[in-house]
């Protein structure tokens, strides 16, 4: 068990439900905050929520799935890839609507296995709910507990 109480046997539906929370936990804290820019290409930042969202989710999928490759949209790829299984990660999905105080943003992560996308979720940090697939179905679940 590691500091976010995940084991090795979490299925893979659980975990990116459990990433998009702790991604929309730091979102909704710094809501509001002063924030740091930080400039991406012409037109495109990130801010200190993009990041530390990022991280926040990264930690989650590293701690239940080490040898996984992370495709960050803030930090870039990470891991060795020993086996054929990216987790895609958007730590905040509307950042210029987020850096000037609209509520419009999500949080999002996804799983390719072997090419195709296996689950995938969005979270809204601002209504406690989470949007998700197993590729097969389409569900939505409230959460509290963040």
């Amino acid at each position: 068990m590691d500091i976010y109480g995940l084991r090795m046997s979490i299925t893979d539906q659980d975990l990116v439900i459990q990433a998009v929370e702790a991604g929309a936990a730091v979102v909704r804290s710094h809501y509001g905050s002063s924030l740091a820019r930080f400039q991406k290409s012409a037109g495109d930042f990130a801010t200190t929520a993009d990041v530390e969202a990022e991280k926040a989710i990264i930690d989650v999928l590293r701690a239940a799935r080490p040898e996984d490759v992370v495709l960050g949209e803030e930090t870039g790829r990470t891991g060795n890839g020993v086996n054929d299984r990216l987790w895609l990660v958007d730590p905040l999905c509307g950042t210029l609507n987020y850096a000037v105080r609209n509520m419009l943003a999500s949080v999002n992560v996804a799983l390719r296995t072997g090419g195709q996308a296996t689950v995938a979720a969005s979270a809204d940090p601002f209504t406690n709910e989470v949007f998700w697939t197993d590729s097969a179905a389409a569900y939505a679940v409230s959460y509290t507990h963040l």
